[in-house]
């Protein structure tokens, strides 16, 4: 059979934006009320519906959710927080913006998340948390991160980032609350989205009033209902805060991506599969690991690993080579610590660094990238994906 290249180019990921969330939309632009107001406030009901959650409290980005844990939490300058390189620049960002210290521990290498072996080895006497990643929607090894955690005294912030619709040990993610919080983000790209949005899942209370000051200027109360008819106009600043709120124009598209989210997961399973299936025979491909019955995937990326030594290419060729016949790629991610300002960063900072390196990190991290995945992929696209990987390694 003839290979044909597509005559269009093909993303990685692609929003599913529908008709209900388009008049949802409208009707809040119509209403008035496009910053937040009460449709962000029954977003939010939903979200801990969903997620079987006391609290979730939504706002402008994942990044700034972090944050604001790492703020409620009282990191301190020189507080240490172990985490893994192998994520978005931001969940090290916010550490270093809050203060603190990122002290990074390498990934294993089937599941690319936190090697939860080497975390005890990591921590001192000035360590204060963990930050474990759900990296691609596969949950970490949760268990064995809490035991750790409680044994030395330790809190857990969940990076869920990519991961709403996950489970582990038959719990939604961020819904045990062994973790004091879980951070969601709703990105352009993620199973949920809302263009841009994140969220903290909290348990305990005492949080949930300082979480809802520092989101919007560190007024008291719900300040959003300052001009509706049962509001009060006076505000009352109580500490400084961000202007980090979410709008009723995410909140629209969302009210209707959280019914479909669970759709959107078992599609993009099916998907996942059919690339696990279709792609097992190539010599030179490392293909992700779908999890199990204790770590069940929200299918948020299909992340293969490129061997050049077997396939003839390294991984940045292969990606071109993939552009040149229109096939989309992304890259999750370039490990955090060879980006130019934490290169510098640890220099002067060797000890936040394990000994003995990040081998497992760094070898994935010149090697991997994620394939066209979204639950409005089709298949027909798929398997030009498929073939054009097929070509490019038989070219090489």
């Amino acid at each position: 059979m003839t290979y044909l290249r597509r005559k269009e180019f093909l993303p990685f990921s692609r929003p599913m934006i529908g008709q209900e969330e388009i008049e949802e939309l409208v009707d809040s632009i119509n209403s008035g009320w496009i910053t937040t107001g009460p449709k962000s406030a029954r977003f939010e009901e939903e979200l801990q519906r969903y997620n079987g959650i006391p609290h979730c409290l939504a706002m402008n980005s994942a990044t700034t959710a972090q944050e604001i844990t790492l703020q409620a939490l009282e990191l301190k300058q020189g507080d240490e927080v172990i985490t893994t390189p192998m994520t978005w620049a931001s969940t090290l960002n916010t550490i270093i913006l809050q203060g603190g210290v990122p002290v990074l521990v390498d990934i294993d290498h089937k599941t690319m998340n936190i090697d939860v072996t080497k975390i005890e080895t990591a921590i001192t006497s000035r360590t204060v948390g963990i930050i474990p990643i759900h990296l691609t929607g596969l949950p970490a090894q949760m268990t064995a991160i809490w035991e750790i955690a409680e044994k030395h005294g330790l809190w857990v912030i969940e990076d869920a980032a990519q991961a709403m619709g996950a489970h582990y040990m038959d719990k939604k993610i961020g819904s045990n609350h062994r973790s004091v919080m879980t951070v969601f983000s709703f990105h352009a790209n993620k199973n949920l989205t809302t263009g841009e949005g994140g969220c903290i899942a909290v348990h305990e209370e005492k949080y949930v009033n300082q979480i809802k000051r520092l989101r919007f200027h560190g007024i008291e109360k719900d300040a959003w209902k300052r001009f509706a008819k049962d509001g009060s106009p006076h505000t009352e600043v109580v500490e400084p805060g961000r202007k980090a709120n979410f709008m009723d124009i995410q909140a629209a598209i969302g009210l209707h991506q959280i019914n479909r989210l669970d759709a959107f997961n078992e599609r993009r399973g099916v998907l996942f599969k059919r690339y696990l299936e279709g792609l097992k025979d190539i010599d030179g491909l490392l293909l992700p690991w779908e999890g199990d019955s204790v770590h069940r995937h929200c299918y948020h990326l299909f992340v293969l690993r490129i061997r050049p030594e077997i396939i003839g290419r390294d991984r940045d060729a292969f990606v071109q080579a993939l552009k040149d016949e229109n096939i989309g790629t992304g890259i999750h991610y370039r490990p955090v610590h060879i980006h130019a300002f934490y290169r510098d960063y640890y220099a002067q900072n060797p000890n936040a660094l394990p000994s003995d390196g990040l081998p497992e990190c760094e070898w994935s991290g010149e090697r991997l990238m994620s394939l066209p995945l979204w639950p409005g992929l089709l298949e027909d696209d798929q398997d030009q994906v498929m073939t054009a990987i097929r070509q490019v390694a038989k070219q090489a």
